[in-house]
């Protein structure tokens, strides 16, 4: 079931068109990353998504409430950790989190559980100023969670954090999307956190998506693949590489090509390649980095 629909979605301010008819949707359970340089709409984006901001046109839906007809329904489904999450640094961890329970009607036992997945249990009854960055982090995901949301939406979640921190974060993210179904929205500008996070990945750039992708196993899952090929006759080759439909694309460095291939068709060019006596050294797939095609779609350029 998708949790966020994003239809049709553009924002104006003043003559300045920010958004430009962006679509996209998130399903239960799945985590998806939001990438883009400074300026690309990305703040603009959630902030028409938690309901700071209202749309020009377009419709978000948040577990098939529209934003703009049912805002209360649509936003009791979200919780949110924008920047640096507010906290009351004089008290503890657990009555930070008794605050908002006791306004909610959030049971005891939720609280714990709670404090359980983001691994707090030893430190909540501290004071939150005695917190390192990282604990603060996780006690402002928790304060997000405390309502169960259908979505989870994290605005730079990793920043300023030190490498165990990171990892402590992505894991419990992991953990809330896994056990509880949630659907997380993660916009972040580290790439190798969202590679090795998200299920799938918008890539936007001056107000406009320019794709949106599926990672597996930490590798972008793309319509061609790149290989590494070695041969002995360089010559031969390229042309008969240049002649293969399935083949989109090819770069060549004395006996050694970097060639893009159609997915699941690498079988069918290295047939070609045998049926006209190509003595193949080697050939290898290259799994494409996120930031390669980051580069490809947001900086305008394919780095075979």
């Amino acid at each position: 079931m998708e949790v966020l629909e994003v239809k049709g979605l553009k924002k104006h301010i003043g003559n300045r068109q920010i958004i430009k008819n962006i679509d996209f949707s998130i399903k239960e359970g799945e985590i998806f990353g939001f990438l883009g340089p400074n300026g690309a709409g990305k703040t603009t984006t959630i902030r028409m998504l938690v309901g700071l901001i209202a749309p020009s046109s377009g419709n978000i839906k948040i577990a098939g409430h529209d934003i703009g007809a049912e805002r209360e329904r649509a936003l009791s489904n979200v919780g949110a950790v924008v920047e640096n999450p507010e906290l009351y640094t004089y008290l503890s961890g657990r009555e930070n989190l008794m605050q908002i329970a006791r306004v909610r009607n959030i049971p005891k036992e939720d609280i714990e559980q709670i404090i359980e997945m983001v691994n707090l249990k030893e430190r909540i009854d501290d004071k939150v100023k005695k917190y390192s960055l990282g604990m603060k982090q996780r006690l402002g995901l928790a304060l997000a969670l405390l309502a169960k949301p259908r979505l989870l939406i994290l605005d730079e979640p990793t920043n300023g954090l030190d490498p165990s921190g990171i990892l402590d974060f992505r894991e419990i993210v992991k953990n809330v999307a896994r056990k509880n179904g949630t659907a997380v929205f993660i916009s972040s500008h580290m790439l190798s956190e969202v590679q090795q996070l998200c299920d799938t990945v918008a890539f936007i750039n001056d107000g406009v998506i320019k794709s949106v992708e599926s990672i597996e196993d930490g590798t972008i899952k793309n319509d061609t693949e790149i290989y590494t090929l070695i041969t002995k006759d360089s010559s031969n080759t390229a042309e008969i590489l240049k002649g293969c439909n399935a083949v989109t694309e090819v770069q060549q460095q004395e006996n050694e090509f970097t060639i893009a291939i159609k997915h699941d068709s690498s079988h069918l060019v290295l047939k070609l390649l045998i049926e006209n006596g190509i003595d193949v050294k080697e050939i290898f797939k290259k799994h494409q980095e996120l930031e390669e095609r980051y580069m490809e779609l947001v900086e305008g350029g394919r780095r075979l």
